[in-house]
Parts: C-alpha cells; sequence; structure tokens
C-alpha cells in the first residue's frame, strides 16, 4: 500500500499544467494572471501615462524653440553670458589643453604640426572660398552705404610676407609667427577712444579704424626674453569687419605676430591684448586677450 507523501505527490499538479493555468484560467478567464478588466485597467493607465509624458516634451520642446532665431540670439548685451566683451583665439593650438607653443629651431618635425595647423586655419581665407555674392570688397567702400548683410573679404596679402607657408611662419628661423583672432560676438562693433582717453600703454599708437593689438610678457623676465614684436598687418584688426551679424561665410579678421628675437631654452609667459574703448581685460577668462607660452629648445 502506497503511502500518504506518495499519494500527495502523486496528486499534485505537473509544472505543464501549471504553466497553462498561469497562460489561461479557464475558472476565472484570466490570462497571465489578470482578468480582462484587471487588463482593461492597466492598460487604460499606461496609455494615459504616457499620453501625459508626451505631451508634456511636447511643450517643452516647443518652448525651446520659441526662444531659439538662427538669425539672431535673443540674449546678448552684458545680460548674456559673452557679456558683449569679445575674447581672443591664437593659433597653432593643435592641443587644446596646452598653451605651449615648444619647438626646436631648424628641425621641421619639431614644428610641423603648428605650421600644419596654421595653414589649416589659413584655407578657409583662401581666394576660392570667398567667391560668391555673399562676399565684397570693403576697401573703399563707406560704413554707412556698406551692406551688411554681406561679408567682406580678407585678403591674405594683408598679412605681408613673413608669416607664410614659404617661410614656415617663421619657425625654421626660430622667430615664430602666431596668428590673433578675436571670438565672433553677435551684434559686437568696438568703440574707437577718443583723444587722449587710451591707455598709457598705447598712447599714441592706434590708428583709426583699427583695433590695435599688443604682446607683452607677463614679467619682466618674460618682456625681456620675448624681444621685439612684429604685427601684420600692423594696425591691428579693421572695424569694416564688424558688426558680425551672423553673415553666410563670415571671416573675421586675424592678425599675426611675430617675435623676431625670443631667447632660446626660457619659457616665456606672453599676453596678447586686443584694445577698443569697449574691450575689457581679464588674464583668467580670456576677456579681450589671450595667454600663451614660448619655449624655443
Amino acid at each position: 500500500m502506497a503511502s500518504t507523501d506518495e499519494y500527495q505527490v502523486n496528486k499534485s499538479p505537473s509544472k505543464g499544467s501549471s504553466t497553462k493555468k498561469f497562460i489561461y484560467n479557464s475558472e476565472t478567464g484570466a490570462c497571465l494572471g489578470r482578468t480582462a478588466s484587471s487588463w482593461c485597467k492597466l492598460l487604460t493607465f499606461y496609455l494615459v501615462y504616457y499620453s501625459l509624458l508626451a505631451g508634456f516634451f511636447a511643450i517643452c520642446i516647443a518652448v525651446f524653440f520659441t526662444t531659439l532665431d538662427k538669425d539672431e540670439p535673443r540674449q546678448q548685451g552684458y545680460d548674456s553670458l559673452v557679456k558683449a566683451n569679445p575674447g581672443m583665439g591664437f593659433r597653432p593650438m593643435p592641443d587644446v589643453d596646452s598653451t605651449l607653443i615648444r619647438f626646436e629651431q631648424g628641425k621641421p618635425s619639431s614644428y610641423k604640426m603648428y605650421t600644419d595647423h596654421i595653414q589649416a586655419f589659413l584655407n578657409h581665407y583662401e581666394n576660392e572660398q570667398q567667391e560668391g555674392e555673399d562676399f565684397i570688397d570693403c576697401d573703399n567702400l563707406d560704413e554707412e552705404s556698406r551692406d551688411q548683410k554681406k561679408v567682406c573679404r580678407f585678403k591674405l596679402d594683408s598679412l605681408g610676407e613673413a608669416c607664410t607657408w614659404q617661410n614656415d611662419y617663421g619657425y625654421d628661423e626660430g622667430t615664430p609667427c602666431v596668428l590673433l583672432k578675436l571670438n565672433k560676438v553677435y551684434g559686437w562693433e568696438p568703440e574707437m577712444y577718443e583723444n587722449g582717453t587710451e591707455d598709457e600703454q598705447i598712447r599714441g599708437q592706434i590708428t583709426p579704424g583699427h583695433i590695435h593689438v599688443t604682446c607683452e610678457g607677463e614679467n619682466p623676465g618674460d618682456a625681456e626674453n620675448m624681444g621685439p614684436v612684429k604685427f601684420y598687418p600692423p594696425n591691428g584688426f579693421p572695424i569694416k569687419y564688424y558688426p558680425y551679424l551672423n553673415q553666410f561665410g563670415y571671416r573675421q579678421p586675424i592678425v599675426f605676430a611675430q617675435f623676431e628675437q625670443p631667447k632660446e631654452g626660457v619659457i616665456m609667459q606672453i599676453w596678447c591684448k586686443a584694445w577698443a574703448k569697449n574691450i575689457k581685460h581679464h588674464k583668467n577668462d580670456k576677456a579681450g586677450s589671450i595667454h600663451f607660452e614660448l619655449l624655443i629648445d
């Protein structure tokens, strides 16, 4: 005679029957553990939940796009992040994590990355890159009559003959050229100094119609080691390229600073500045200026 335990085991339902009952229970009408009314309530909840979520997301996107304008930023002036004060940039800067320009005079492998970086930037200024109805020559145009929706061509000839790829931008001779540029700020226009209001450092040096540029050593030792600096073009950034209004093909003006007699074997801390009445200088946030180091091995 079979024991009670054996009888109970034999009477227990098989795994196959339990699975079938879970999929569909004929006694309760439940499918996958839920009745039809339970499934209906669950699906209705998620339908309403995700509909409201999608609607909220659509409203956020719509509000976001109302703040954008492809032609003109909504937030400008001193309330914006850039505070209507353009920063400066420089080339070569092949490594964005470093502001050190270090090379060995007469050794192309040590400075090729620098000259290549400068040349890559200047490729956008070649004549064939500034052709079309959006570009005009502004040399002889009056500012009041000039169509500001058009872009003034920037002529590479204005950069002189010393800082060119044929001369390795001075790196082969140990007289490196550093390209300086003002960052684009929508609608910004330089304000010229009135007579006698400029800083003593640049008094008598400013050319009308230009943003003056200087490069100096941050410390007395740096100033002595860096030697004289020559600029191309010598007058600085022409103001005819301003304001920047998001014109198609816009090229900001550039200036080369060539260090003619830098001392070898020492690191020089250099601070270059752009000068206009409405340009403020600050080392930490690159306001109106740029800092870099120069080392010639």
